[in-house]
């Protein structure tokens, strides 16, 4: 089968106004097309559920969760088959299945795949709808839909409950080839078994993305702050879900941007440090007294930013620290050349800060020790490395107050004779180097660089990033004099990378690395305005490196009339943020409310490159709006009105008939939490002239669609967009509903000799109007027609038909009726459901 095209690919286009202060908090909620209660950020299947119901493939329950661990039945999954691949559902014809009702909502899908060949029925001419989907037939129905052949270099599937002899076992072998699929075990495939509709949806969705061309591949997340925790009295921790800017963790004034704020009655921590790790990833909290009580880390709205220039979420996280555990000896170390030196030094390391210690005894004997945060040292021994030894630490103490008595651990010895070795040399930008080291020096690092025919060594600097890492920073005047790259020779001379035990290099270790000039000019990634008291006051443009000398003089800008204003005119002041990446224009105060074009001249900005490089010229828009002066991007829907289940939807502005927020979309609108199924009938309503009104909808609620009679009924429009792309602002209102499902005949039985009892789905009443043997048919064994002579209705809703002799009664035919002639009907005066045919 042709793999179908995409028809279109929907971009969002979002409107971002930046607070651009420390202490504004903005909301953070995650957005999916269907807000399900029970997927949200975060959850495994929060990228399978999002990408389905953005591409109005699933609909959740009425109570608006997704259900998870729910089955699918195979109606349900016909929709979604038949969605993804966009199959012309309105023109198939009828299946050839005798339990598909062609009146249920399912059946043009049904009909649609069965059109297709790529399904089949249950046997005996049936399809089973609302039987539930199992794993095998899964399989079967996703290989056919895609049209997926067996990859013959791909994984053999070896599960041992898929018999080869089985019909599913060709389609689970296919699935597995193309790594689509996994087992419930290691071992197991659990054909027979039936496939939740979290399942359901992680396998559609990935097999559409890898061979389909429906759904869209999610966007990366925002950055965010993934936890809070209190290590320890001393220590709290910040994890993000990205890497951060270490750059944005700092203001202008150096201070933090981090904070941490006590609670009633918490103690007060004192200075607090930050340390953020070398993923990025980690920021440590570490406190000049303790922590004890509650606290509030606040990460401030669009301050912090991971290392790609995204903004890292606001949020302000509780977190209470209660330290009552004292500090473990984690363990007791040495380290030594060669298996006959003695021990001269024993390190002990506990799993937090010790502030105080008793004693240290080495096989009982004590010793002086010297205390810095987690570890302990002892120096000056000469211990036997052959003999085993065990250290005694008595009452270790925290900052918390905690104490252990007595512990003790084994010395774990280590023979270390391999002297430190370079691990890699990366260039970091046009004259920076990262040495990586496999452990710490006892030393501070000591290299020489050449380049070209050079003999000057060219090391400018050395810093060190922590225990294995240095940066060597070049002297710039030396490079790039024959082109845009150069070759750097570090050499590490013999002796001088040496370790805390004495292993030196025995001879001078060379290594090259290549440095490349930045000749690329900083380009303008984003641009976002920022609001006083309901009004733009500036917006600011961000560049993908760092900037600087941004000059004022380059800015043109012109209004919505095409009016060239003066530059001082429009923009007070530019200025560049902390991080030098992003550009603050100041607004002139008073200035206009209006859409104003603006360019900025090359050479706008210079990056920090050896030889700066002028930015390219950049053309915008930015909206200033004030409150009174909106820039509008919704309306309001001007009222609802309902009559015998017939909706009319004033939305006071001219609404699109088609593609994205069409007004004839049932998904746009709910009653009760329910959404309207598919084909339900939507028209625009007609003016005093019979012309098309198209600020207007009439919206016919479908047979069997309202259950009950409702007085206060919620009805609720979403996303209706106008001829202008303004989209509808969130619309409830009450309307009353009737009633509109007819009742159904379930089953019958012989209650007396001549009598026979039909139960419906509900109650029924008899209008006595024309009699009902043009309603019922009653049918022997042979089929032969039998008499009704009589009629009732039983106090609890039940017919009773008399007939000659009921136990001949075989088959319960309903007959289609004009609603007028109708006598069987339920309480709101629903005709029963013809074309039902019901056996004994």
């Amino acid at each position: 089968m042709a793999q179908q095209s995409k028809n279109y690919k929907k971009f969002l286009a979002t409107s971002m106004t930046a607070a651009m202060v420390a202490s504004a908090i903005a909301p953070t909620a995650g957005f999916a097309a269907a807000n399900f209660k029970d997927v949200p950020a975060g959850n495994f299947y929060f990228d399978y559920v999002s990408a389905l119901a953005n591409a109005k493939i699933i609909d959740g329950r009425p109570d608006g969760s997704f259900d998870l661990g729910g089955k699918i039945n195979r109606a349900e999954a016909s929709k979604m088959i038949a969605n993804i691949l966009k199959l012309d559902t309105k023109k198939a014809p009828a299946a050839d299945f005798s339990d598909v009702d062609q009146t249920k909502w399912y059946a043009e899908f049904i009909n649609a795949l069965s059109a297709k060949g790529l399904i089949n029925g249950k046997g005996q001419g049936k399809f089973d709808p609302t039987g539930t989907l199992t794993r095998g037939e899964f399989a079967k129905m996703v290989v056919e839909a895609y049209d997926l052949k067996l990859k013959a270099d791909g994984p053999a599937a070896n599960f041992k409950d898929v018999d080869a002899n089985k019909w599913y076992a060709k389609y689970v072998t296919i699935l597995f080839s193309h790594d689509l699929v996994t087992g419930t075990t290691a071992t197991t495939f659990s054909p027979d078994a039936q496939i939740k509709r979290a399942d359901f949806a992680k396998l559609l969705t990935e097999t559409d993305w890898a061979k389909g061309s429906t759904l869209e591949k999610p966007n990366a997340a925002a950055p965010a702050v993934e936890s809070v925790k209190a290590v320890n009295a001393k220590t709290i921790e910040v994890k993000f879900t990205k890497a951060v800017d270490a750059k944005t963790l700092k203001n202008a004034s150096d201070a933090d941007v981090i904070t941490v704020v006590a609670g009633q009655g918490a103690k007060a921590a004192g200075a607090i440090t930050q340390e953020l790790s070398a993923d990025g990833k980690t920021l440590t909290l570490k406190a000049t007294n303790f922590f004890k009580g509650d606290y509030t880390v606040k990460v401030p709205f669009e301050i912090v930013k991971d290392v790609d220039g995204e903004f890292v979420k606001a949020v302000n996280a509780k977190v209470t620290v209660n330290d009552t555990t004292a500090p473990v000896l984690a363990s007791a170390t040495s380290v030594i050349k060669d298996t006959k030196d003695a021990i001269t030094k024993i390190t002990l390391t506990f799993d937090e800060e010790v502030t105080s210690l008793d004693a240290v005894k080495i096989d009982g004997k004590g010793h002086d020790f010297k205390r810095e945060g987690n570890k302990v040292t002892v120096e000056g021994l000469s211990l036997d490395a052959a003999k085993s030894h065990e250290v005694t630490v008595v009452n270790a103490k925290d900052v918390a107050g905690n104490v252990k008595d007595v512990q003790t651990a084994p010395v774990q010895v280590t023979v270390d004779n391999v002297a430190p070795s370079v691990v890699s040399v990366v260039a970091t930008g046009e004259n920076t180097v990262k040495v990586t080291l496999d452990e710490e020096l006892a030393e501070s690092l000591k290299v020489t660089a050449k380049v070209g025919s050079f003999t000057e060594n060219i090391v400018k600097e050395i810093t060190k990033v922590n225990e294995k890492e240095y940066i060597v920073t070049l002297k710039e005047q030396y490079l790039f004099k024959n082109g845009n790259s150069d070759a750097v020779t570090l050499t590490f001379a013999k002796g001088d990378l040496k370790d805390e035990i004495g292993n030196t290099n025995a001879e001078d270790v060379t290594k090259t690395v290549t440095v490349s000039k930045d000749i690329a000019a900083p380009q303008a990634v984003k641009v976002e305005t920022s609001e006083t008291n309901g009004k733009v006051t500036a917006f600011s443009v961000t560049y993908n490196k760092e900037v600087a000398n941004p000059t004022a003089a380059k800015i043109s800008v012109v209004n919505s009339k095409g009016e060239i204003k003066a530059q001082d005119k429009v923009v007070k002041s530019v200025a560049l943020s902390n991080d030098n990446k992003t550009v603050i224009f100041t607004l002139v105060n008073g200035l206009a409310a209006d859409q104003y074009s603006l360019e900025l001249a090359e050479g706008f900005v210079k990056d920090k490159a050896l030889s700066p490089n002028n930015s390219a010229k950049y053309a915008f828009k930015v909206d200033v709006t004030e409150a009174a002066k909106p820039v509008e991007t919704t309306f309001k829907v001007a009222g609802v009105t309902v009559e015998e289940n017939v909706i009319t939807v004033d939305f006071g502005a001219q609404v699109k008939a088609a593609g994205t927020g069409s007004a004839l979309n049932a998904a746009a609108y709910q009653v009760n939490g329910v959404t309207l199924p598919e084909g339900t009938v939507i028209a625009f309503g007609q003016k005093e002239d019979k012309s098309l009104d198209q600020t207007k909808v009439e919206i016919t609620l479908p047979a069997g669609f309202v259950k009950a009679d409702d007085s206060k009924a919620i009805f609720k429009i979403n996303d209706v967009q106008t001829l202008d792309n303004k989209v509808s602002q969130p619309f409830t209102t009450t309307i009353a509903v009737t009633d509109n499902t007819a009742p159904e005949a379930q089953s019958f039985e012989a209650t007396t000799l001549t009598e026979v009892t039909v139960t419906y789905s509900e109650a029924i009443k008899l209008v006595t109007k024309n009699g009902i043997s043009d309603e019922i048919t009653l049918l022997d064994n042979k089929g032969a027609g039998i008499k009704i002579t009589d009629k009732k209705v039983t106090a609890d809703g039940k017919l009773v038909l008399t007939v000659a002799e009921s136990s001949a009664v075989a088959k319960l035919v309903t007959n289609t009726v004009n609603v007028e002639n109708a006598d069987i009907q339920d309480a709101a005066g629903n005709a029963q459901k013809a074309g039902l045919t019901i056996s004994k």
